[in-house]
């Protein structure tokens, strides 16, 4: 199997495709654009995630018609999902943990949220222990791109010991995001702490949906079977709300890990 074509074709479980919702496209044309870039990266399933944060409201109801028009142009050559990227504010938290399948990517137990730029750790894991304790698990939206995990990578492991799993950015790998956060990602890749790999797609042209060079990345470091672990199957279960089938224990890990980080 070559890095480029996984048995299943890519599953995206992060992009922001839908018209006017967020920063994504910001009219149907553009969105339209988009959508032909996914299936011509080769993507064959999405989940359609736009924003809830204090800038952007998610509407799930509206968002679900904006997605049906969306299904029309794929047709067969590309199912689409609903989901949201949830910034962790208190308010969202709130109306989250009351139900967090409205928030939730295709009305499942997966739950994408964002991190602060910057955030107190003890408090976040309070919040990600809230959203636990309704049913859900959290998928950690590009932690190797945010400055707190940065510095401390070793947060990462209490919020997996929570039950969230950690979902990278697939331009990450390749130095989209600069040197610290290609860093971070091998790091995690090779710590088996990278559960999934999304592209968080925004446009077309910038920040494009593009998997196959993070494929040849991430086969390199840990090996074909890791591609279409993070790339297709781990991402297809989360839509199908299904354990993940790659989800190693963090046992006896922790040292080496931080020690490759560090070095």
């Amino acid at each position: 199997m070559s890095a480029e074509t996984p048995a299943r074709g890519w599953v995206d479980t992060h992009l922001h495709l839908l018209p006017g919702v967020d920063d994504g496209p910001a009219a149907a044309d553009e969105a339209a654009a988009l959508l032909e870039a996914v299936i011509a990266a080769g993507t064959t399933q999405a989940v359609a995630t736009p924003h809830a944060n204090y800038q952007f409201q998610f509407d799930r109801d509206a968002s679900q018609a904006l997605l049906r028009r969306l299904q029309e142009g794929a047709g067969e050559r590309l199912r689409l999902y609903l989901g949201c990227e949830l910034h962790l504010s208190y308010e969202n938290v709130q109306r989250a943990a009351e139900a967090p399948r409205q928030f939730s990517l295709n009305g499942g137990r997966y739950l994408l949220v964002e991190f602060p730029e910057l955030f107190e750790r003890g408090a976040l894991g309070a919040a990600l222990q809230r959203l636990c304790d309704a049913g859900a698990v959290p998928v950690l939206a590009h932690p190797e791109r945010n400055p707190v995990f940065q510095q401390h990578p070793e947060a990462l492991d209490d919020y997996i010991r929570l039950g969230c799993v950690a979902q990278l950015t697939a331009s990450s790998f390749t130095g989209r995001f600069g040197k610290r956060a290609q860093q971070l990602s091998a790091a995690l890749l090779q710590g088996e702490r990278a559960h999934i790999v999304a592209s968080d797609g925004h446009s077309a042209q910038q920040r494009a949906p593009h998997f196959h060079k993070a494929a040849a990345v991430i086969e390199e470091l840990a090996g074909e079977a890791r591609v279409r672990a993070l790339c297709s199957d781990n991402p297809l279960a989360m839509i199908e709300d299904r354990p993940l089938p790659y989800y190693p224990e963090l046992a006896n890990k922790k040292r080496g890990f931080l020690a490759r980080l560090r070095g």
